[in-house]
């Protein structure tokens, strides 16, 4: 298994933070959030593991270099990261599809066991999800026995959209190699030949949930800490939450 961490884009609603540095290396509880995503990569025993880079891609570059605490590290770059979304960016990693992959965005931070969880279990596309709370937002989950119905992204929940049993995604997910080469990899390129290169990657998920082409089960996220930082008031908020973290 690879792991493949997004993280092209400007963090505009980060700054000033995010005005020198990219939002990856936003300090919380004491370190970079991405060495959260690559410390909990590292547990769990995988050993391969690619960024897309994009804003400030060198500063990433610069700061995790070739290998981290064993994990050899490779660089892909979305030089357009400031007009396409995640979804561009996840086309641009297709050729690390060669394994199962765990998929990340580089704005989380979580507990360790999270990760090491995931990469345990058999099923072999799994998104991580937690129960929806009125202060979350973003793309949610209806499940049925663990297994996704529908996966729904923000612009397609409406003012009467019905919260009671949704699960809110938290942007982790374990990917099959046969899915992404016979599934997900044809979806992303039908979407950028018709232009939609601004999508999220979750647009595709839903797109192959929905019409039942593919099967994804769902992972409760249960006692494990974790937190997507998006602005100042979600980052004041996750350095509560992992406030007693251990620094390396």
């Amino acid at each position: 298994m690879k792991g493949i961490i997004l993280s092209a884009g400007m963090g505009t609603r980060l700054q000033p933070l995010t005005l020198n540095q990219p939002k990856c290396l936003v300090n919380v509880a004491g370190k970079p959030m991405m060495e959260y995503q690559l410390d909990a990569i590292v547990k769990a025993g995988i050993r391969e593991c690619t960024i897309v880079v994009g804003f400030m891609a060198d500063a990433v570059r610069d700061h995790f270099g070739s290998r981290y605490r064993g994990i050899d590290i490779s660089y892909v770059e979305n030089t357009d990261y400031a007009s396409t979304n995640n979804l561009c960016s996840l086309w641009l990693a297709k050729d690390q599809f060669d394994d199962d992959i765990l998929l990340l965005e580089s704005d989380l931070v979580f507990d360790d066991r999270l990760i090491a969880r995931l990469v345990s279990l058999k099923e072999p596309n799994i998104a991580v999800v937690d129960r929806f709370q009125s202060h979350m937002d973003g793309t949610v989950i209806l499940a049925e026995r663990d297994t996704a119905k529908s996966m729904v992204l923000k612009s397609d929940q409406s003012r009467w959209f019905n919260y009671s049993t949704a699960l809110k995604t938290v942007n982790i997910y374990r990917l099959s190699k046969q899915s992404l080469s016979d599934l997900i990899v044809p979806e992303m390129e039908s979407f950028l030949d018709d232009g939609r290169s601004d999508q999220y990657y979750e647009a595709v998920f839903a797109s192959l949930i929905g019409s039942g082409r593919m099967e994804m089960c769902v992972m409760t996220t249960g006692n494990n800490r974790w937190a997507e930082i998006d602005d100042i008031g979600d980052l004041r908020s996750a350095e509560e939450i992992f406030a007693h973290v251990s620094v390396r």
